[in-house]
Parts: C-alpha cells; sequence; structure tokens
C-alpha cells in the first residue's frame, strides 16, 4: 500500500509465487472441519445408533456381569470352602469348675474346684468343608444359564427400542425434507404467477394489488420454510446424538425405497423378545420355588479341620519351654432343618403369588400383542388407502393449477382463483407427503408388533 498526498492507493504483486503461497496457508486455515456430506440410510443409521445407544451398551454390560457372577458361582460350587481361624486371647480370670474329689483321693460325692487353662492363649487351624449332597442347591443350579438367556433378551430389547426411535426420528426427518421441496415447488411457482401479474400490470390488464397479493403469499411461504429449516435441524441434530455422529459433520438422509406392497408375515407370540422375557421369569420363579421347597433335605458335607494350641501363663510363647499341642479333625457333617417348612411357608406363598401373576402377564401380553397387530396391519392397510387417494388429489390439484395459471395469462380467469387454487396445491401436497410418512410409521409399527425390526439392518 502507498500513501500519496491526498489518497491511499494499493500497489501490486510483483511476485505470483506469493499469492499462491498466502492462498495455500490461509485456505487450511479457515476450512470447515467437516466438509463432506455423510450420506446417512436408514440402515446404516440404524447400525450406528445400535452401536451408540448408551442404553444398549449398559444391557451389554449386565450381560457380561451376569457372566462373571455365575462363573463365580460355579466355582464356588465345585471347589472347597477352605478357613483359617487365628485366635489369641488373654484371659485375667480364667473359668473355674468342679471335678469330683475322688479324682485326687477324696471323698466319694464331694467335688474340689479347679481352674483350668493358662491366661494366654493361642489357638490356630484350617477348616476345610466340601458338600456333598445339598438338593436345594441341585434344583436351583439352572438359574445361571437361564439367568443368562434372559440378559440376552433384555439386550434384544433394548435394541427393539433403539431401532424404532432411530427409525421413528429418520422418517420424521424426511417428510419435513419433503414438506421444505413441497413448499419450494409452491414457491417456485408463485414466483411464476408475480411475473406474469407485473406484466399484466405493465399491460394495463390488472391492478397492482395482484402483485401484492401474490406477494403476501410468497412471504407466508418464506416464513413457513424458516420454520421447516429449523425443525429440521433440530431433528437431524437428534438423529446425530443417537447415531454418535458429531454435530458439526453435515449429514444428508438418504430416501428409502418404495413403500411396502405386502406385509411380512408375523413371528410367533413365543418368540418375542417381550414373550420370552416374561416366560423366563416365570421359569425363574418356578426353580425358586421348587429350591425353596428343599429346604427341609438334609445337607451333608464333608469336613477336615487342623491346628495348634499353646497356653501360657506369660506371653512368651517362643520360649525354649513353650508346649504346642496338635489338633486335627475329619468327619462327616449332616443338617436336616425339622422344623425349616414351618419358617419358609410365607416365602412358598409369595413366590407362588408371583408366579400367578407372572402367568397372568405373559397371557396378557399374548392377547394384547394380538390386538396390536390387528390395529398395526389396519392402520398400514387404511395409510395405503388414503395415500392413494392424496395422491389423485395431488394430480388433479396440479391440473386445477395449471388451467386457472394459462386462463390468468390469457386474461379469462381473475387472480384469486388461481391464488385459491395454488393454496389448494399446497395444502394437497403438504397432506400427501404427511400420509407417505404415516405410511412409514405404519410400516415401522407393524414390524415392531411383529417383532420384525431387525430387518431394518438388512
Amino acid at each position: 500500500m502507498v500513501r500519496g498526498r491526498n489518497r491511499l492507493t494499493f500497489a501490486p504483486m510483483k511476485s505470483p509465487i506469493f499469492i499462491l503461497f498466502t492462498v495455500c496457508i490461509a485456505v487450511p486455515a479457515y476450512a470447515w472441519p467437516f466438509s463432506d456430506t455423510l450420506v446417512l440410510p436408514l440402515r446404516e443409521a440404524a447400525s450406528r445408533a445400535l452401536a451408540h445407544s448408551v442404553q444398549t451398551r449398559k444391557a451389554r454390560w449386565e450381560r457380561q456381569a451376569t457372566d462373571l457372577r455365575l462363573a463365580d458361582q460355579r466355582r464356588n460350587a465345585l471347589t472347597p470352602k477352605v478357613d483359617a481361624l487365628l485366635n489369641a486371647d488373654y484371659v485375667p480370670a480364667l473359668p473355674t469348675t468342679f471335678l469330683p474329689a475322688t479324682l485326687f483321693g477324696g471323698q466319694e460325692g464331694a467335688y474340689v474346684p479347679a481352674t483350668l487353662g493358662q491366661p494366654w492363649q493361642v489357638f490356630a487351624s484350617v477348616r476345610v468343608e466340601q458338600p456333598l449332597f445339598d438338593e436345594s442347591a441341585r434344583r436351583l443350579a439352572p438359574a445361571a444359564a437361564l439367568t443368562a438367556a434372559l440378559q440376552d433378551v433384555l439386550v434384544e430389547q433394548s435394541e427393539e427400542e433403539v431401532l424404532f426411535q432411530t427409525a421413528n426420528l429418520f422418517y420424521q426427518v424426511l417428510q419435513m425434507r419433503a414438506l421444505l421441496r413441497a413448499l419450494d415447488a409452491s414457491a417456485s411457482q408463485l414466483e411464476v404467477l408475480e411475473r406474469m401479474a407485473r406484466l399484466r400490470v405493465e399491460n394495463d390488464q390488472a391492478v397492482r394489488s395482484d402483485v401484492q397479493r401474490v406477494q403476501v403469499a410468497l412471504a407466508a411461504l418464506q416464513a413457513r420454510r424458516h420454520e421447516l429449516e429449523g425443525g429440521i435441524e433440530a431433528l437431524q441434530q437428534g438423529i446425530q446424538f443417537l447415531c454418535g455422529i458429531p454435530l458439526d459433520q453435515p449429514i444428508a438422509l438418504a430416501q428409502p425405497d418404495t413403500a411396502l406392497q405386502q406385509l411380512a408375515l408375523p413371528s410367533a407370540v413365543e418368540q418375542t423378545a417381550t414373550y420370552r422375557l416374561l416366560e423366563g421369569r416365570l421359569s425363574l420363579l418356578h426353580l425358586q420355588e421348587r429350591s425353596l421347597q428343599a429346604k427341609i433335605w438334609p445337607r451333608l458335607s464333608l469336613y477336615a479341620q487342623a491346628g495348634i494350641l499353646s497356653q501360657r501363663p506369660d506371653v512368651r510363647f517362643t520360649a525354649a519351654d513353650g508346649r504346642w499341642y496338635p489338633l486335627g479333625i475329619v468327619g462327616l457333617r449332616l443338617e436336616w432343618p425339622l422344623l425349616e417348612g414351618y419358617r419358609q411357608r410365607h416365602s412358598l406363598e409369595r413366590l407362588r403369588l408371583e408366579a400367578q401373576r407372572g402367568e397372568e402377564e405373559r397371557d396378557d401380553y399374548a392377547r394384547a400383542r394380538d390386538l396390536e397387530l390387528r390395529q398395526a396391519r389396519m392402520q398400514w392397510e387404511n395409510a395405503q388407502r388414503t395415500l392413494r387417494v392424496r395422491e389423485q388429489a395431488l394430480v388433479l390439484a396440479r391440473q386445477v393449477v395449471a388451467q386457472l395459471q394459462l386462463a390468468y395469462r390469457n386474461g379469462v380467469s381473475p387472480l384469486s382463483e388461481v391464488l385459491s387454487a395454488q393454496t389448494a396445491l399446497a395444502e394437497a401436497e403438504t397432506q400427501y407427503e404427511q400420509q407417505v410418512f404415516i405410511c412409514r410409521l405404519a410400516e415401522v409399527r407393524w414390524l415392531k408388533a411383529a417383532g420384525l425390526l431387525r430387518t431394518l439392518l438388512d
């Protein structure tokens, strides 16, 4: 830059190498972190949502924690129980007992008081116990595999919820984008109508208020467009949050295939995640009931104990005159709680009531699922029929607008009829796009009721 006497002038660059170097440095500095738009079909969105969902990951973590807990229980059942014991006691007042006097040469029937033990006592032992027979534990053993299966069903149920939420949000975005395209098409037709109105005003074939009326309609469409753009942005951010995509990454949702022409056959009610979950919980209650009934059976175990004992009048157990006395025991232990059944009667009644409630919940779900299937199929069929009617109405509305625009250009039809027809066309396009979304949502609801939501990943 060269400063003149009365003005500022810029001196031209003498070297093009400097310009190229400046561009190479400046462009990356101001480039967006994500320049490419990510095209996201429904299948990829569903896969990303499953991989990123905290709800699904929590279910998988619970599954892993259950595996660790069951493995620990199996190891504890197979390995013996080992306990180590060490007691160091000081007894300032030793217990006194009475021994027969005949042991010390006394009279028959007399007793002599005797103090047993020493004030300082140390006892160390190791006890090993191995259960040999426990009917209650044996009956409850299948509960481990059943618990793991229930955790798998919970993972599957959480995945179905994530798939349904993702598909619902995905189709909402597509619906609003379709409405935005329809609104742009209506705006383009109004712009053509505005040019025709201006031309007619210039030729003294119309009044200026005709142009203003068209401009008012265009302004309303523009306001509606801003609302749709804000809603689309919010919904797309919701999809990016579900899928774990950075919010700065531009995305574009791919259009799905045409609507299904024939509904897939639903899976049997016994194969659905909810039914298997209810059935598994019911089986677990029955196992607990059978195990509790076996609590009154005898339990047999083998045990062994080894230890050493020393007693002294002082604390010098390491002295040369100290003596340690060994202890060793091997035996069988039989436990038979003869009156345990009376204490467990309340627990058994509670388990039976819970099992009865579980059976009613299972049967009620089977009936509710049949009703859900019927309603989902009816909604899908009604949506398909309504969509065909909306499509015919849209074609007719477009024909009427084209005819009235031609008539207005020729000065035969008034502007009010053209604007009314244009409004009817915009409404027909809105209803058609909304009905397309209703059909898609009906498909998703059918897949959910039929237990086929995972087909979205195929």
